[in-house]
């Protein structure tokens, strides 16, 4: 994911990223504008659709008042940060808007791939740091696991990497899982 020389703008807003042309497919992050094509692979839309699929039917059963929401999908923290998660959950739907999500999701799956590997566990953790995101999960699809980092007062307070038969929780839905599940 390569950053995406437009002009000489020191920082782009969310009100530039609502200009850009429709196929042109970006996050901006601390006001740099990140590419993000060629889309991602069937493998890594695959696992994305079974984990919404898994988390919805969750949050259904439950009659839960958090909703899961999957990529493209904007999500405007500030006015200089605006991702799109693969999937996300909130849980206060008042922030929740026709145009996206203003304002920090409780939970972020991101599925890695080559592209965005580095920026999914450098620039993006710590943005979700950042803005308080309660627990942002590591879906890594060529090895089967997955990295569960918790965040307490912009640290991270827990991270732990699943894999097969072992079983991790989404604590602020109350669903436990296990690492294969996202797999099969």
């Amino acid at each position: 994911m390569a950053a995406y020389p437009l002009t000489d703008q020191a920082a782009y807003t969310y009100e530039d990223y609502k200009g850009f042309p429709d196929d042109f497919r970006c996050e901006i992050i601390d006001g740099q504008v990140f590419d993000m094509t060629p889309a991602p692979s069937m493998r890594h839309q695959e696992i994305v659709l079974k984990l919404g699929r898994i988390l919805a039917d969750h949050l259904d059963t439950q009659a839960h008042h958090c909703r899961v929401y999957i990529a493209p999908a904007d999500v405007i923290l500030a006015e200089r940060d605006v991702v799109q998660p693969d999937v996300f959950i909130v849980c206060d739907q008042s922030k929740i808007r026709k145009e996206g999500l203003f304002g920090v999701p409780d939970v972020v799956f991101e599925v890695l791939s080559a592209a965005t590997a580095k920026n999914d566990r450098g620039r993006k953790m710590k943005l979700y740091r950042r803005f308080g995101v309660l627990e942002y999960f590591l879906v890594d699809p060529d090895n089967e696991l997955l990295e569960k980092y918790t965040f307490s007062g912009g640290k991270i307070s827990f991270a732990e990497i699943y894999e097969g038969d072992e079983i991790f929780s989404i604590g602020t839905v109350g669903l436990e899982l296990t690492a294969k599940e996202l797999f099969a």
